[in-house]
């Protein structure tokens, strides 16, 4: 009986229980390396991720500098031209707008001094701007010519052969002289355009750079509601840190 509880132990203890045993070593081994191999993956996808958005990464300043340049420019490097079309629209609007005023005053100005030949008799080919403003504010050559004499400005008297005139009627003068003011007026309006198309840059440049800088959001929202309508806007910029 001893001899056999001797074989029955050393069976278990030496036989069947690492029989048993090892199996499960090894699918602990095999569970060890198959969540090793699972960290490095996701590390490599976490890698592989975090360079893409890198490179998808836009800066801020080169949007705001080709917005500078060309309005939605910079909306087009961020890809965000649902917004940048305005700008765009703007800007061309605006170069219409010079283009057209300045048709229109050629027009006007070449009007009044088609007008100034018949009226006044001058040559208009080769003259001066100055030279169209006098004849609106004088009748004739002599008339000027005395004035400048009277203040001893003797290098601004004018060759009676080449730019003589002598007006019909004071009316038409007057008339002429309105013509080209209006003209003047209406190129002075370039003025307000080019202001328009600095304002449209800045606020490109600025809107380009907002929409590029992850750490800046910019939210708008209508505010101070009465029945129910709204009577203001509001704009909130916030950045993080």
């Amino acid at each position: 009986m001893t001899i056999n509880k001797f074989k029955i132990f050393f069976y278990i203890f030496f036989i069947i229980i690492p029989i048993i045993t090892f199996p499960t070593f090894g699918q602990q081994n095999d569970i060890k390396k198959f969540e090793l191999k699972e960290k490095v993956l996701n590390n490599k996808r976490s890698e592989v991720k975090f360079s893409i958005e890198k490179e998808n990464e836009k800066s801020p300043s080169v949007s705001a500098l080709l917005s500078l340049i060309l309005p939605g420019a910079g909306h087009l490097y961020a890809g965000r031209m649902d917004i940048g079309k305005y700008f765009l629209t703007a800007e061309a609007a605006l170069w219409l707008g010079i283009v057209g005023i300045n048709i229109y005053g050629n027009a006007v100005r070449d009007d009044s001094r088609s007008f100034a030949v018949v009226h006044s008799g001058i040559n208009k080919n080769g003259k001066d701007d100055d030279f169209f403003v006098n004849i609106g504010l004088f009748n004739n050559i002599y008339e000027y010519n005395n004035y400048r004499l009277s203040r001893g400005e003797y290098d601004k008297i004018y060759d009676i052969n080449s730019h003589y005139w002598n007006w019909d009627l004071v009316g038409n003068r007057e008339l002429y002289d309105e013509q080209r003011k209006k003209s003047e007026r209406i190129y002075n309006s370039d003025r307000i355009i080019s202001a328009g198309l600095i304002i449209n840059r800045i606020a490109s440049a600025i809107s380009a750079f907002l929409l590029t800088n992850k750490d800046i959001k910019v939210s708008s929202e209508f505010n101070n509601f009465i029945n129910g309508s709204p009577t203001g806007f509001e704009i909130k910029i916030t950045k993080s840190f």
